[in-house]
């Protein structure tokens, strides 16, 4: 089997059998090489190296980056909240 087609089945396995929307072939190039298959996980782990970078560059950028991670991390909870929502109707 391929590599992308093996990586392309890891995504799907770890998504519940669907490919998120969002994904790029950059995400994917990037999920192999971290390992990491969950486009939840996924998307936690980028912010988390952007708040790295962030706070290498601009310690006092930190607080406001926090802020912003929660404030989507909300964002995501609503939407998958609204999705099962339309799901059940």
């Amino acid at each position: 089997m391929g590599r992308m087609k093996e990586v392309y089945m890891e995504i799907m396995q770890a998504n519940n059998g669907q490919v998120p929307e969002e994904l790029t072939i950059a995400d994917v190039a990037r999920m192999k090489e971290l390992e990491i298959y969950n486009w939840k996980e996924y998307e936690r782990e980028q912010e988390k190296i952007r708040v790295f970078r962030v706070k290498q560059e601009n310690p006092r950028e930190v607080t406001k980056t926090a802020q912003t991670k929660e404030y989507w991390e909300n964002q995501l909870t609503r939407a998958e909240t609204q999705r099962i929502i339309k799901g059940k109707q």
